[in-house]
């Protein structure tokens, strides 16, 4: 139990750590469009850069934000059903539910990580007039399907005991700080 309340405790940690530091990146979007805003309307100037900055940066921001999403529940349920259960028949519905997560985040692993690989192996740039390298965007999906796999994990784990035991899994953060951050 020390081991899967370790693990759920690293997990959340490191999610809610990046999910943190990714939320800072709406900051240069925000930067890059009012940028271009100004230099296209004041002064008839626009940019080449702007736009796929601005789409590469937001794309980075969104798939990097799921895992954070997920470990604060921030995803949607049928609300109009699920509040009315129990928590550990929420619990055995998740369990059930948790296949399509899994088979999601699978094939979104599977599938992006060679994509990834191959795009850094040639370098590869976009070929707007521009040009900018791609590979480290391309690669933010991979990894953000592994942070979402491993708060999956975390959150069938808990699912799991709830199902079981009828109690929630205390980890030593939540008992730290009880009424979280």
């Amino acid at each position: 139990m020390n081991f899967l309340t370790g693990f759920i405790s690293f997990v959340d940690a490191f999610n809610d750590r990046m999910g943190k530091i990714v939320a800072f990146l709406v900051y240069p979007v925000m930067l890059v469009l009012v940028y271009e805003v100004v230099m296209r309307y004041a002064f008839n100037k626009p940019t080449i850069w702007a736009h796929e900055t601005s789409c590469m940066l937001y794309g980075a921001h969104f798939v990097l934000g799921g895992a954070y999403a997920l470990r604060h529940d921030a995803f949607v349920n049928v609300e109009v059903f699920y509040m009315r259960f129990s928590k550990r028949t929420k619990a055995v519905i998740d369990l059930i539910t948790w296949t399509m997560f899994y088979a999601f985040v699978g094939v979104m692993l599977w599938k992006s990580l060679p994509w990834a690989w191959k795009s850094l192996a040639v370098m590869e740039f976009s070929d707007s007039t521009w040009g900018p390298y791609i590979w480290p965007v391309k690669w933010t999906i991979p990894f953000a399907a592994l942070f979402m796999l491993m708060q999956g994990v975390t959150k069938t784990i808990k699912d799991l005991f709830m199902a079981l035991t009828g109690r929630e899994i205390i980890t030593p953060a939540e008992i730290e700080a009880p009424f979280g951050n």
